[in-house]
């Protein structure tokens, strides 16, 4: 009788921002609460994604936590939207419903569904394609995930109040598509925490108005 263990190994380089020494780092040591049960993701990628140290969720006792997931705008035109791939703003997917980010999270806005992602990799950007205008966009501006199923021109954001961490890089496997059913991913979050405002995602001013830190350039939630 034969046994052969078969082993399959392949390095690959990339850049994350988890690697960009994201958390501010104390000589008293380190400060951290972590949110126990945790929950089921309610709005996990449909294809392979990525949580980011320093991702911000949004934790409601009894409720699904939501990624709070944010983009910067390169340029836009119309229905074609550039979006950095910097390592910073998240990845769009096909599906989602995108707005660009209110100045306040009950103020409303248009919203347009995902219908085609391309990644530049030469312009280090996505080309996203939305079946509505998303209205008139600028160099930098922020888009966010809106609420609803469709396109709307009353959207308001998903996630109107991320208030964790995720803490540590965690690549994501599908939840639909190749032949998965029935997927659903549990996490948990950290808070208490501080993270440097330029190595984390988009924050649009929504978010920044929730920062505890007097210290400019520090997010502490």
């Amino acid at each position: 009788m034969q046994v052969t263990n078969l082993s399959y190994f392949y390095e690959t380089s990339r850049k994350v921002r988890g690697g960009k020494f994201v958390w501010v780092k104390d000589s008293n040591g380190e400060q951290r609460n972590n949110v126990l049960l945790g929950g089921t993701i309610g709005n996990p990628n449909k294809g392979f994604g990525h949580l980011w140290a320093a991702q911000l969720l949004q934790y409601t006792p009894g409720q699904d936590m939501l990624i709070f997931r944010s983009f910067a705008v390169k340029s836009a035109n119309g229905t074609t939207i550039n979006i950095k791939a910097d390592g910073y703003s998240d990845a769009p997917e096909v599906g989602q419903i995108l707005m660009k980010a209110p100045t306040k999270a009950t103020t409303t806005g248009q919203s347009g569904v995902v219908t085609n992602v391309v990644y530049d990799e030469a312009n280090e950007q996505f080309v996203v394609t939305v079946d509505t205008a998303l209205g008139t966009l600028a160099a930098n501006d922020i888009l966010v995930e809106a609420n609803g199923t469709a396109a709307s021109a009353a959207a308001l954001p998903l996630v109107p109040n991320p208030n964790v961490f995720n803490e540590a890089d965690r690549d994501l496997l599908p939840t639909e598509g190749y032949g998965i059913e029935n997927a659903n991913y549990n996490v948990s979050a950290v808070y208490n925490k501080q993270a440097w405002i330029a190595r984390m995602q988009p924050l649009p001013t929504y978010v920044l108005a929730k920062n505890r830190s007097y210290i400019d350039g520090i997010f502490w939630i």
